[in-house]
């Protein structure tokens, strides 16, 4: 991948230094897997922020807790340490590539962003970065959703979104998973944009930061429809599922042990 930067790309500094953080983040996420000490032995630099992307003409953040939650529950659940600081970033700033995991939600239409924003949310991804896009509205054919798919016909105009199969590594990249929810059901699966065989960006429609939000109290904000705490706890752990695919890469189905998760799925089983 480095071979493919040509040397006048304006942000060829940046994006190599990109490409190096990618790196030591998916040995922290083996590390999870196969060493659960591993991230704690790496230092401030090693901790996990989420940036959550800022854009014009909609409410860009009506779940504000929602990032801070899941990343309590990371923490919680897993080896890896976190910092759960709010960030919000244009997709224009160039700090976007200091963080392996964007989180793009919204509840109502948004305007188009600028070209600059497409590019530049296209350079992330295609070197290896992750976005998570979360319909919070609980509506079908919301303004949100006509915003996203609008939004990702510019970004990937000859990739379509197409449904997640359920024997793709998002749904055993910790936990086994077996049914898709959020706050809602207003889909019961997840939508992805595969590229070049990584899935670089999840979509769903099911509003997973309302079931993740909790205010500073440690109340949820939020109740559930239709299925109560398990369907929380199945939305905290597809959450968490999805950051650890995000940060182990190219995650491969033969790097999975199954004892291994099974066992995880057994310790936890009371969270």
């Amino acid at each position: 991948m480095i071979n493919n930067l040509s040397a006048g790309h304006p942000n060829r500094s940046l994006l190599l230094s990109f490409l190096k953080q990618l790196g030591c983040w998916a040995l922290v996420g083996f590390g999870i897997l196969y060493a659960p000490s591993f991230g704690q032995a790496e230092g401030e630099g090693s901790k996990l922020v989420i940036p959550q992307v800022k854009y014009e003409g909609g409410v860009y953040k009506p779940r504000p807790d929602a990032v801070e939650s899941l990343l309590a529950q990371v923490a919680k659940r897993t080896s890896i340490e976190v910092k759960r600081e709010p960030l919000d970033l244009a997709p224009t700033d160039p700090t976007l590539f200091h963080h392996p995991f964007l989180y793009l939600a919204g509840d109502r239409e948004f305007k188009p962003i600028s070209d600059d924003s497409v590019n530049a949310l296209r350079d992330y991804l295609n070197f290896g970065g992750f976005l998570l896009i979360d319909d919070n509205s609980g509506r079908p054919n919301s303004g949100f959703d006509a915003s996203v798919r609008r939004l990702l016909d510019r970004l990937y105009p000859n990739t379509p979104l197409e449904r997640i199969p359920r024997d793709h590594s998002i749904f055993r990249s910790f936990y086994l998973i077996n049914q898709v929810v959020g706050r809602v059901v207003v889909k019961p699966y997840l939508e992805g944009v595969t590229s070049k065989g990584r899935t670089v960006l999840v979509y769903s429609n099911n509003d997973l930061g309302g079931a993740w939000s909790k205010n500073k109290l440690g109340h949820w904000n939020f109740d559930m429809v239709g299925g109560g705490y398990r369907q929380r706890k199945l939305s905290l752990r597809l959450g968490v599922n999805i950051v650890m695919y995000a940060l182990t890469l190219d995650y491969k189905k033969d790097m999975v042990h199954l004892p291994i998760i099974l066992e995880r799925l057994r310790r936890y089983s009371g969270r």
